[in-house]
């Protein structure tokens, strides 16, 4: 694993310095401990299953013909079945077991965003919320991918989530955030957030009026930069399982403009897990990106 991400660091520098630099600042270095990443979201999702009480549907194929506002980040992309996909901004890394602040989003350190997306409603079900304030959807979802790059520069929502000019959601592209250098990559893990359910990596609950309401999953890394430290396996999950990290969103309701170009809730969110440090990585990393560097100039110069 560490030999990847060797591997990995000094291509990406070979690549920066070669065809342009996505991110003019250096790699964050993150240290062993109990890490928490706050993010900000913007989401597009599929809202609308009425507000009638019951089990609406139980598979993906049945939640796709009952929904009747599906997901705008969905339509002509990748995958048409996807219900919650989106835009994710870091804004400061904590850790947790000292309080120190690893990452602060800005011109210093750059700016850690992200996509993730083919989250798919598998069992939707309206309620009355019993307190008279309206109708609650619980939403179980399965499948679900995220990557998050390195940039030197934020993203920009106003280009809107639809498919279109280098954008797919839930194909991991958006201008301004897929060109960046990437940090890690992984999947909403199956069988983890709700007990005695093996399927379901998400679950959320919101009031159908006001959006408000929250959601929560387990992650597990598959790549980038950081994998080998944020690949810890330290969580066990409500079915007893072993996942790398912990989500958990509160949402709220966008504004007109945002949702006139297809955003349909906004969120905050932590993700909260163990990493293992690499002190040894660090001098050979130096080394083999001053190598990457020695060998883009001396293709230069021929």
């Amino acid at each position: 694993m560490f030999k990847q991400t060797l591997l990995a660091t000094a291509v990406a520098l070979v690549t920066m310095a070669g065809a342009g630099s996505a991110s003019a600042v250096p790699v964050p270095s993150i240290p062993g401990g109990e890490l928490k990443l706050s993010m900000d979201n913007y989401d597009s999702a599929t809202t609308g299953y009425g507000n009638t009480t019951g089990t609406k549907c139980t598979t993906v194929a049945q939640c796709d013909a009952a929904a009747t506002a599906p997901a705008p980040g969905a339509v002509g992309s990748a995958n048409t079945s996807a219900d919650t996909m989106g835009l994710f901004s870091i804004s400061r890394i904590t850790d947790v077991s000292t309080g120190n602040i690893v990452f602060n989003s800005g011109a210093t350190q750059g700016y850690i965003t992200g996509i993730f997306g083919n989250l798919m409603d598998s069992k939707v079900v309206v309620s009355d919320d019993g307190f008279g304030t309206g109708f609650r959807t619980s939403i179980a979802s399965v499948g679900g991918t995220f990557e998050m790059w390195l940039h030197d520069a934020e993203y920009d929502p106003t280009l809107g989530p639809m498919v279109g000019a280098g954008t797919d959601l839930n194909a991991a592209m958006y201008p301004g955030v897929s060109n960046g250098v990437l940090l890690l990559s992984g999947v909403f893990a199956p069988g983890a957030v709700l007990t005695g359910d093996l399927v379901s990596s998400y679950f959320s609950s919101y009031n159908n009026a006001t959006f408000g309401g929250n959601g929560q999953g387990f992650l597990d890394i598959t790549g980038g930069l950081w994998a080998s430290q944020f690949n810890t396996n330290s969580l066990t999950n409500a079915n007893g399982g072993k996942n790398d990290l912990f989500l958990t969103n509160t949402y709220d309701a966008v504004t007109a403009g945002q949702a006139s170009i297809g955003w349909t809730v906004k969120s905050s969110a932590q993700v909260t897990g163990t990493t293992i440090p690499e002190p040894a990585s660090f001098g050979l990393v130096a080394l083999a990106l001053l190598g990457a560097g020695a060998a883009v100039v001396r293709g230069r110069k021929r």
